[in-house]
């Protein structure tokens, strides 16, 4: 998503400083050691990833989650239903990065075996950004999917009313000698919590991303926290897959539907994630030679005016994740406020800024 009119400055801070202040405020709160660390992986990796939206600015509303009993620090992971290619998993309402984790590691093992495997899974919080799951399971040479849908931020094509969630999906796919192509997007024109960073940054939106309360297009981020409508990305093309979303991630899954999950940023909707092997049809190294010249045609692209590169999806966000680790993560005034916040409450201490 492209922003104007920035209007502030950022501190920037170390990424492993970063993950032992996250980990520590979770086991504060009762989340056991070994979820701690992964909810802090995958929050740094977000925010190393440029996905600030879906990283460490998350930890208040996580924990706050937890405070008031929306989610919770320990629970039973439960497979209710299982064959050698699908299972379908009880989350007991734990941190969702936890449950959709193991989700994953059970559609990579069945794969692995079955050649394709689908995981479902529901009663679970808030999975964080999907890029994570379908890049690790692309990493293990299997073609990923994922998707969740969410409490209801946005119209459907035509509507004014609040009926779907963000509704994100993300696709992974392994490549040799290389890092994986992923696609990660909300099925609507913009995922609501980078409203809230717009609103943080003094930023305005693109047009046609969101409506005000009254249904008139605006680029303010504030119409939209009072009371406004995200709207599909690329009008009725987003629309259909944003209702696709929901049907998988609910009435297929048994999660709830966008407008009866609870509406607070630590839950989920229902949470889908599958695994397929390249070789299922034909070997794997036909699949490999084949992905390497579709990779070249694009790369090797003629570009339009005023822009320099071709990019494959992912790969911008793979070289602001190295940028990061060598330079530290920026973080907004408003963020880091609600941050040091958490450090006072929780009597942790925090970072100290690097820049």
């Amino acid at each position: 998503m492209i922003l104007v009119n920035s209007k502030q400055s950022f501190e920037v801070y170390s990424p492993e400083d970063l993950r032992v202040f996250c980990e520590k405020c979770f086991i504060k709160v009762g989340v056991p050691e070994d979820y701690a660390k992964l909810v802090a992986d995958h929050l740094i990796t977000a925010s190393l990833r440029g996905v600030d939206s879906h990283g460490i600015i998350r930890i208040p509303y996580y924990l706050e989650g937890i405070e008031k009993g929306y989610v919770k620090p320990k629970a039973e992971i439960k497979v209710l239903k299982e064959t050698p290619n699908s299972a379908l998993i009880d989350g007991g309402m734990l941190l969702g990065i936890v449950v959709a984790k193991k989700a994953m590691e059970l559609a990579i093992q069945k794969a692995k075996t079955s050649g394709v495997a689908l995981v479902g899974v529901r009663n679970l919080g808030h999975v964080g950004m999907l890029a994570y799951y379908t890049k690790k399971i692309a990493e293990e040479k299997l073609i990923g999917f994922a998707c969740a849908n969410a409490t209801a931020r946005v119209a459907p094509w035509g509507g004014a009313e609040r009926v779907f969630g963000t509704n994100p999906l993300s696709i992974g796919i392994p490549v040799d000698n290389g890092s994986p192509i992923v696609i990660d997007m909300a099925t609507s024109a913009t995922a609501s919590f980078k409203v809230r960073v717009a609103l943080r940054q003094g930023k305005k939106l693109p047009p046609n991303m969101i409506l005000d309360r009254h249904g008139r297009p605006t680029t303010e981020p504030k119409d939209f926290i009072d009371g406004g409508v995200l709207l599909p990305f690329g009008g009725h093309k987003g629309y259909a897959f944003m209702l696709l979303v929901e049907i998988l991630a609910s009435a297929f899954v048994g999660g709830p539907i966008s407008k009866e999950a609870i509406d607070h940023a630590s839950t989920q909707g229902g949470f889908l994630v599958v695994a397929v092997k390249p070789a299922l049809f034909r070997g794997y190294e036909e699949y490999a030679r084949d992905l390497e010249r579709i990779i070249r045609e694009v790369k090797n692209c003629k570009t339009m005016e005023g822009v320099s590169e071709v990019l494959l999806p992912g790969e911008l966000e793979e070289r602001v994740y190295e940028e990061r680790k060598r330079n530290g993560i920026p973080i907004d005034p408003e963020t880091l406020r609600s941050l040091k916040e958490v450090a006072e409450k929780l009597g942790i201490q925090f970072p100290k800024k690097i820049s």
